[in-house]
Formats: structure tokens, C-alpha cells, sequence
């Protein structure tokens, strides 16, 4: 554990879609901070009548994707779901939201590193002839569903929600511009990072970036960012924690 947990007069960018924001800028209050939000991607809910038709009774397992697609699929859910369905979260963060919202967590990998993670689970080595509902944001990655495909499952989609790039004003691009450390959680969060911020993108290139898995930290270096940490989980709390270990190294 790190012993001087601060990051006194510290700006740290937080890139996630606002609606998702709250608890990691308020730890980084906590640790003495001062929290920039930047949203880089605006969630747009996919109304329920656009939804694929799935009869729930008939899936062995539903796998949700993000914390974004658990609130969007429970805020429309009229039944609760099958005793005998698996529940499956792909990371840390996605299993709380199932948490908050009532759903139970049948399986979780013990480290989130993304869809790699959730594929090494026993659970989801033998799928042969099962039914595997997965619940996304429209366009997401296909390594979850091709793995489980080539492993024997049948795998359907539920898309509840859509992404698109926000429009900051001139007073929030210069400040985020103003920023220590940067975190994004996703790849498109770092490609639509560089785009919004695409007329100072040398700036930005030269800034400390907490990333959530390996996949992102890869893309985020060939993308020119010289110095780029993953946080040991998906979760708020170890993003914190990393950030704090950087600055204990280096920001001093």
C-alpha cells in the first residue's frame, strides 16, 4: 500500500461519460485533488422498443458488458430475471452496478482486465449448445462473442445504448488542457480524447495516463502518449490508487 496517499494540487482529468463520473472525482477530492471532468463520450440511451427480442427464460447465461449496460437494461426490465440464468459481469465496476441494482452476480473475474478476464472464468470454458445473451452499447468488441461462439454457445445481442462525441465549450477544453494526470477507461475514450483535443494534442501527449487494462495502455502508446499506468482493477478505488503511486514516483 502506498503510506502518503495524496495528490495535494494535483488537476486530474476524468474522460468518463458523465454519468458515470461522480465517484471517482470525488475520491479525488478525497485525496486532496482537484478533479477535471471531460466527458468523451455522451451515452445515449437505445429505446426498448429498438431492442433485439430475446426471451429471457431461454438464456443459461447473460453476460453485461458495462455499467452502462446494466442501468439501461434494468431500467427497462419488467420481470425479474430467471433463477436459473447465470449473471456474469465483465469487471469489478459492472459487478457493483449489478449490485446497486438488485441483480445478483453469479460470475466475476477476481482481476478485471476486460473480456480476457471474463473469458478465463471455468465457467465459460464448455458452452456447448448454451444460450448467451449479451448486453452492450451498440458496437462494441467482438472477442467476447466470438471466444463463446467458438467454444459452442449461441450468442445474441441486447443493445441498450449508443456512443457519441460531445461537444465541449471553449472554457472546458482549456481547462482540461490544464491537467497533471489524465484517466480513460476505454479505447474509444482515447481516441475521442485525441480528437476533442486534436489542436493541442502535443500537450496532451506529454501527460501522465491511468488506463484500465493492457489492451488500452497498447493503443494509447501508439497514439504518442509517453507515459501510460494501468490501475490493477477496473474500479474507482484502484485508479486512485495508482494515480497515488505516480505522483509518489515521479510528481513530486
Amino acid at each position: 500500500m502506498v503510506t502518503n496517499v495524496s495528490l495535494q494540487g494535483k488537476k486530474v482529468l476524468i474522460t468518463r461519460p458523465e454519468q458515470q463520473a461522480k465517484t471517482v472525482c470525488e475520491l479525488v477530492e478525497k485525496a486532496g485533488g482537484q478533479a477535471i471532468t471531460f466527458p468523451v463520450i455522451d451515452i445515449v440511451p437505445i429505446p426498448p422498443e429498438k431492442w433485439s427480442q430475446h426471451a429471457l427464460s431461454e438464456q443459461n447465461m447473460i453476460i453485461f458488458i458495462s455499467r452502462n449496460a446494466v442501468m439501461h437494461f434494468v431500467s427497462e426490465l419488467t420481470q425479474p430475471l430467471p433463477e436459473k440464468t447465470l449473471l456474469a459481469a465483465v469487471g469489478a465496476g459492472t459487478a457493483d452496478s449489478m449490485r446497486e441494482k438488485g441483480l445478483r452476480v453469479d460470475i466475476q473475474p477476481p482481476q478485471s482486465t476486460g473480456s480476457e478476464g471474463l473469458l478465463a472464468m471455468p465457467e465459460l470454458q464448455l458452452l456447448d449448445d448454451q444460450n448467451v445473451l449479451i448486453v452492450r452499447g451498440k458496437g462494441g468488441r467482438e472477442l467476447l462473442a466470438e471466444s463463446l461462439h467458438a467454444r459452442g454457445a449461441n450468442i445474441r445481442y441486447i443493445e441498450v445504448y449508443e456512443r457519441s462525441l460531445p461537444s465541449p465549450s471553449a472554457a472546458e477544453y482549456q481547462l482540461a488542457l490544464t491537467a497533471n494526470y489524465v484517466v480513460c477507461t476505454s479505447v474509444a475514450g482515447v481516441e475521442n480524447l485525441l480528437r476533442l483535443l486534436q489542436d493541442d494534442v502535443k500537450a496532451l501527449l506529454t501527460k501522465p495516463l491511468v488506463v484500465m487494462s493492457e489492451r488500452i495502455k497498447q493503443y494509447a502508446l501508439t497514439q504518442g502518449f509517453h507515459c501510460v499506468e494501468v490501475a490493477d482493477e477496473s474500479s474507482d478505488s484502484a485508479v486512485i490508487q495508482r494515480l497515488i503511486e505516480m505522483e509518489n514516483s515521479y510528481g513530486k
